[in-house]
Parts: C-alpha cells; sequence; structure tokens
C-alpha cells in the first residue's frame, strides 16, 4: 500500500523489472483483493510484538489465493495484521482486522489474535474496527472462512463486505466466532 512509482523505466525493461520483482516475492496475484493481507514484521524483527504477524499473513495470503471461491466472496475486504497492541500493520483500520496476544494454557504460550472488524474509511472520517474475539493462531483461517459466509448470510442486497463489517452487530460476530 505504499504505491511505489518506477519512474523512468524503459518499456523494453519492463519484463526484466517485473521478473526481478516476482523474484523478491512482489510478484503475487490478487493485489487490491482481500488477498493482499497486509501486516507489520512481527516479532521476527521487532521486540514488542508476541505474534509471527508476517507468518499469518503468508499463512492467510496463500490460504486465500489457493481457495478463489473464498477471494470472490468478498474482494474489497481489507485484512491488515499487527503483532502487538502498537499497530504498525493498522489492524484497528481493516474490514477484518488480527492483533497479535498471548494466551497462557497449561503453562504454555499460545499465540491468538484478537478478531476485530469494521474498521477502515467511512467517508471523511476513519473508523476504529470492534473487538468481536479472541481466536488462536492456529484457528485464524477457518475464523476468516465463518466471517465470509457470515457476511454471505446477513448482507443486504449490494451491499460490500466493508460496509457489511461496519454495520453488522459485533454482538452478531461474536455469536459465530
Amino acid at each position: 500500500e505504499q504505491n511505489l512509482v518506477f519512474r523512468w523505466v524503459p518499456t523494453d525493461a519492463v519484463p526484466e523489472l517485473y521478473r526481478q520483482l516476482a523474484a523478491a516475492g512482489l510478484g503475487l496475484a490478487d493485489a487490491g483483493t482481500i488477498a493482499d493481507v497486509t501486516r507489520c514484521p512481527g516479532v521476527e524483527s521487532c521486540k514488542l510484538a508476541v505474534t509471527q504477524s508476517r507468518g499469518l499473513a503468508r499463512f492467510l495470503g496463500d490460504h486465500l489465493r489457493g481457495h478463489p471461491e473464498l477471494v470472490g466472496k468478498a474482494p474489497d475486504l481489507q485484512i491488515k495484521i499487527s503483532g502487538c497492541p502498537n499497530g504498525c500493520g493498522r489492524h484497528h483500520i481493516a474490514g477484518l482486522g488480527f492483533q497479535g496476544s498471548v494466551r497462557k494454557v497449561a503453562g504454555r504460550a499460545i499465540p491468538q489474535y484478537f478478531v476485530m472488524v469494521g474498521g477502515g474509511p467511512d467517508g471523511d472520517a476513519v473508523r476504529f474496527g470492534r473487538l468481536a474475539a479472541k481466536v488462536p493462531a492456529r484457528r485464524l483461517a477457518a475464523a476468516l472462512e465463518t466471517l465470509l459466509d457470515l457476511y454471505l448470510s446477513d448482507k443486504h442486497d449490494g451491499e460490500t463486505a466493508t460496509a457489511f463489517f461496519m454495520r453488522v452487530d459485533v454482538e452478531r460476530v461474536k455469536s459465530v466466532l
């Protein structure tokens, strides 16, 4: 989402530029869709993070790209992930935001994510997402599919997924998660 522009690239050099960008992992399909997951660096390089937001973003993006029917359900929806409450991944202003956390279970630290819904641009303002649930990291793909199914079952005619998650009662989201 940084809108990087390469200026003065000769037309005949564009294929090679694309090849090199793709080799660096920057040529993924579905840019600008729900499969284009935004995230912070996470615990891999941040001392404040408690979860591997990079890994989760890769996992969810791959999961969505492997299931194009899921991308087709809500192409406008944005997923953003932060590895801690600081919000470098901007989870709080996404249609679906995931904030990293840890839960102790039987003395072991288990990574989990706070699921936030309904954030994003709203006219001339930006809305913060509302907390809907805490989900173990390993169950987030299933939670995502559940949220997409909720959108399809409860949306109004012509309502986008982003608008739906801004409108839906957070208690309804909690009940399905």
